[in-house]
């Protein structure tokens, strides 16, 4: 009897998962609805709503991409999905501040990112994962560096790395070591 009964920490990873199912699926129905009001222009809001809320649907969508993830990864996404409904609201407040400042938004899509890839690797046993992990961390800095001040000159070499860093994290996770026992 006591071996059909799931452990409750499974549980809670249903639970959390099944949350952020549901963020994205009540992001992506709000964002066709504006969508929808855009292409048949019956708001003129429409289009800054589809713009704003472009931001957390790709943010909630890579949030999924890894069903089992550590409780700080959890954290740190809640507090990105935060500073996304942080600019939204600053952004309708004072919206000629879009025009300058646009770019800002893909700053938790980055975040995202690097969340999710610093999570695998750090909860993995993989061999030179320090080396990935600095690479990864060096690569945000740059890009959110990049993206808030506006400095072009980065963006060559960003592309780069991440592609070097990309190929990098591959070859580490499909090194894994199967003698230690997780």
């Amino acid at each position: 009897m006591r071996n059909r009964i799931k452990p409750k920490k499974d549980m809670l990873e249903r639970i959390k998962y099944n949350f952020w199912q549901l963020l994205f699926i009540g992001n992506t129905l709000a964002f066709l609805f504006f969508l929808y009001q855009a292409a048949s222009f019956t708001s003129v809001f429409a289009y800054r709503w589809v713009f704003f809320l472009a931001t957390p649907f790709f943010t909630s969508g890579i949030h999924l991409l890894i069903k089992s993830r550590s409780t700080r990864a959890e954290w740190l996404s809640i507090v990105n999905f935060g500073t996304i409904a942080l600019m939204i609201v600053y952004f309708n407040a004072f919206p000629d501040s879009v025009k300058l400042y646009w770019t800002w938004f893909s700053i938790p899509i980055v975040n995202q990112l690097t969340i999710n890839s610093f999570d695998v690797l750090w909860s993995g046993k993989y061999p030179f994962k320090w080396s990935a992990l600095i690479a990864i961390c060096i690569i945000w800095f740059m890009t959110i560096l990049s993206i808030a001040f506006k400095v072009q000159a980065l963006m060559p070499l960003i592309i780069v790395l991440v592609c070097i860093t990309g190929f990098w994290c591959l070859f580490i996770v499909f090194l894994e070591d199967k003698k230690v026992v997780k």
